[in-house]
């Protein structure tokens, strides 16, 4: 019982609005619910599918059974796989406008005339709980769109997928995982691609808003510089803040040795990166978040990783 009123205060759009979002979907014949996607492939982009229980035996996950039951019998139509299934209704409002962002990617929705159709469409239903639909940037000359409360007083804590932490002094390695990252979509913050947005800016508030509440995940890359450095330890003690607070998955630590961290609990699962290439290490973080990665071969994903690579 907890957890269900839990999850209703975190709702600011309400069923009744999702409801109505999800109709204009469903009632637009003139393309399914997931645009130029495929099914599974735009799913993923709000869902961790292959981190979801099956329903179905026979399979290992989410992915498999949605396979099963929405593509090859067929036997779920699409309301049953968005409001039984996958459970639209119920889940955070930033995993929604994970949803209704997803929607009107390029990549879902390449047409331009559409895309602000649809980003039109979704503002009607969304002003009426002062969520808007706006412009955020750009990507080939086309808008993204990100979904924000009118008032931003309060957020909804996901303006990025992914937070990158880490020392000056390991920027080799993780401006390699943040190319990745980027090239294949992935909604990150890195200094290197904030300059503008950080001018003028008071560092030490923004950057805790950015570590304590508004990405998914914060990835540290702890090293002994990271532990020494003092913009390294404002971020770790605005994202501790958030992980004690939010009691969900939120920081994943990786290593490139193994100096230890105040306030990091020493049974927390990291990932060694003595033993992983950058490009390697982007492909956990791309498969954490659910997706697939799309941009780098797979020789260099299996290649081994060589002394020279690893910057201490």
């Amino acid at each position: 019982m907890h957890m269900k009123k839990t999850s209703t205060k975190r709702q600011k759009i309400t069923e009744i609005t999702r409801r109505a979002i999800i109709d204009r979907l469903f009632l637009d014949v003139s393309e399914p619910f997931y645009g130029k996607s495929d099914l599974i492939s735009f799913l993923k982009r709000t869902w961790p599918l292959s981190q979801m229980p099956s329903h179905d035996p026979r399979f290992k996950d989410a992915e498999g059974d949605i396979w099963q039951h929405s593509i090859n019998n067929d036997d779920w139509t699409e309301q049953e796989l968005l409001w039984n299934r996958l459970k639209i209704g119920e889940i955070p409002d930033e995993q929604f406008a994970r949803f209704l962002e997803a929607r009107v990617h390029p990549l879902v929705c390449p047409d331009r005339e559409r895309l602000e159709y649809l980003a039109q469409s979704f503002n009607e239903e969304l002003k009426n709980d002062r969520f808007v639909m706006q412009k955020a940037s750009e990507i080939s000359g086309r808008p993204i769109y990100k979904v924000d409360p009118m008032d931003r007083l309060d957020g909804m804590g996901n303006a990025y997928e992914v937070v990158l932490s880490f020392a000056g002094e390991d920027r080799p390695y993780v401006d390699r995982v943040a190319a990745v990252l980027r090239n294949n979509d992935i909604e990150l913050f890195y200094d290197n691609y904030e300059e503008v947005a950080l001018w003028g800016k008071n560092l030490t508030e923004h950057l805790h808003k950015v570590y304590s509440s508004s990405a998914r995940y914060c990835v540290m890359f702890i090293s002994q510089f990271y532990a020494e450095k003092v913009w390294p330890t404002h971020e770790r003690r605005s994202a501790f803040e958030k992980a004690i607070s939010s009691k969900e998955e939120y920081i994943l630590p990786a290593r490139f040795d193994d100096t230890e961290i105040p306030g990091l609990h020493k049974h927390i699962s990291y990932i060694d990166l003595r033993k992983k290439t950058p490009e390697q290490f982007a492909g956990m973080i791309i498969q954490k978040l659910g997706r697939t990665m799309i941009e780098v071969d797979e020789e260099i994903l299996e290649s081994e990783i060589a002394d020279e690579d690893i910057p201490f």
